[in-house]
């Protein structure tokens, strides 16, 4: 199967995201997808005092299209337009940095590790060192900023998510992510790290069920990729939000090294983009072919 599906159709919120949803005929399959962090276009709200380039090195850039094959199978695809640095969608609420505020933020926050290296629900850090603002951001700003672009994401994907399991008793919700090829020093893991060409994330076995983990890991090695579970990155608020296996609603974070299709300095695909592009095309197969097998539609 090629490439394609709907790209044109499917829900659009301007500059917020998209969903793009399978042609017309397609038959549905137990799959959602999302790339919450390839968005590159700039809210008008948004005024970083980092460079551009630098606030888009924290993007999945191009993430959407290596995985533009899931409408072609049934499945649709949910993607963030903004930067991520802007407002993290993989984060959770209470993850909200106090040191970015001009004031004290009035709703829970939580001391974690993302928030302690200024990669919280939105960055304070643009990459490294180099400080995001020239100024603290006031409490309602951030608050809107939360209403405009947090809340419709993920209640779009929790709608796309809850259908699914609605018509089949079962759903795979798919997470879309890059990686930078080695460590740095906002990650977790020490700078200069080398890492693995694929990370697969189910949270130490709690988000997805096991059979659908192993798939993805033969498939991708198969293909003669290297593929680490759960190191550097075992998944964050989406696959935790999105996931209950004991109701089977599975959630897989898959991270791509971006060594293998891009060049990380000027964001430009490389000549690696189309061949692992039709790898995943055929791994989005494979993935529905193992849900449509495991579902009965109601």
């Amino acid at each position: 199967m090629s490439p394609g599906g709907n790209l044109n159709a499917g829900y659009h919120r301007p500059g917020v995201l998209r969903v793009f949803e399978p042609s017309p005929g397609v038959p549905r399959v137990p799959l959602v997808f999302d790339s919450p962090h390839s968005g590159t276009e700039r809210p008008p709200e948004f005024e970083p005092a980092a460079p551009w380039a630098t606030v888009l090195m924290a993007s999945d850039t191009h993430v959407d299209q290596l995985f533009r094959a899931a409408p072609s199978v049934g499945a649709p695809l949910l993607a963030a337009l903004f930067p991520r640095s802007f407002l993290d969608l993989n984060r959770s609420l209470m993850d909200m940095d106090p040191e970015l505020l001009a004031e004290p933020w009035p709703h829970p926050l939580r001391n974690s590790a993302a928030t302690r290296r200024g990669m919280g629900l939105m960055w304070r850090y643009a990459w490294g060192d180099t400080a995001m603002y020239a100024r603290p951001l006031g409490v309602a700003e951030a608050e809107a900023r939360i209403e405009r672009y947090y809340q419709p994401y993920h209640e779009l994907l929790g709608q796309l998510i809850d259908q699914c399991q609605q018509q089949f008793g079962a759903v795979w919700h798919v997470n879309c992510h890059s990686m930078p090829a080695v460590g740095h020093a906002l990650s977790p893991d020490p700078p200069g790290t080398v890492r693995p060409d694929f990370v697969l994330g189910d949270l130490d076995g709690v988000s997805c069920e096991p059979g659908f983990v192993a798939l993805v890991e033969r498939t991708l090695q198969g293909f003669g990729y290297s593929v680490s579970r759960n190191v550097p990155f075992k998944g964050a608020e989406l696959t935790s939000k999105f996931s209950d296996v004991s109701k089977s609603r599975n959630s897989l974070q898959i991270e791509i090294n971006r060594r293998l299709y891009m060049n990380e300095d000027t964001r430009q695909t490389t000549d690696g983009f189309v061949g692992l592009q039709r790898h995943l095309s055929e791994l989005v197969e494979r993935m529905a072919a193992y849900a449509s097998e495991r579902s009965m539609p109601r």
